[in-house]
C-alpha cells in the first residue's frame, strides 16, 4: 500500500472512484484536471499492487487546509485505508504549513462522522438544511 500525488492519467479513475460514492462530491473530470494544476489543491492516491483504490483531495489556504473528498472504494472499505489516506493528508497539510485542518461532513452519514471522530476531528460549527437532500453539514476542525 503506497499513497502518492495524484497524476493526469489517474483522473478518469478517480471520477469513477467518485461516481462508486454517492456521498462524494461527483466533481467532472475537467474539475479535477484543474485541480490538479492549481498550486492551492493537492490530489493523492492511494495504491495498492498498483491499482488505485482510494484518493483524496485537499484545499490548501494557509495557514489551513480543507478535506474537500475522501473516497476509499466500496470493496477496499473496512480494511484501515481510509485511516491511511488520512494519514498521508495530514502530513501533507502539515508539510505545506497547515495548523489547522478541516471539513463539511453531512450530519446524515453517520459513518463517515464516526471516522472523522476517530481521527480526532471535533464537531465545530453546523450548516443547517446545507445539502440536497436538507441534512445539515457538520464543519469539523483538526488541530494538526
Amino acid at each position: 500500500m503506497s499513497s502518492r500525488k495524484a497524476r493526469p492519467a489517474d483522473l478518469p479513475e478517480v471520477v469513477l472512484m467518485e461516481r462508486e460514492c454517492p456521498t462524494a462530491p461527483q466533481w467532472s473530470l475537467a474539475q479535477l484536471e484543474r485541480d490538479l494544476a492549481s498550486e492551492r489543491c493537492r490530489l493523492l492516491v492511494l495504491e495498492d499492487a498498483g491499482r488505485l483504490c482510494g484518493f483524496a483531495a485537499l484545499l490548501v489556504v494557509l495557514p489551513e487546509a480543507e478535506l474537500t473528498s475522501i473516497v476509499v472504494r466500496h470493496g477496499d472499505q473496512g480494511r484501515g485505508l481510509g485511516q491511511a489516506l488520512l494519514g498521508r493528508v495530514r502530513r501533507e497539510a502539515a508539510s505545506l504549513g497547515c495548523g489547522k485542518l478541516s471539513l463539511e461532513v453531512s450530519a446524515a452519514n453517520a459513518a463517515a462522522l464516526r471516522f472523522y471522530e476517530s481521527a480526532g476531528f471535533k464537531a465545530v460549527g453546523r450548516r443547517p438544511k446545507y445539502y440536497g437532500d436538507g441534512s445539515d453539514a457538520v464543519l469539523m476542525d483538526l488541530a494538526l
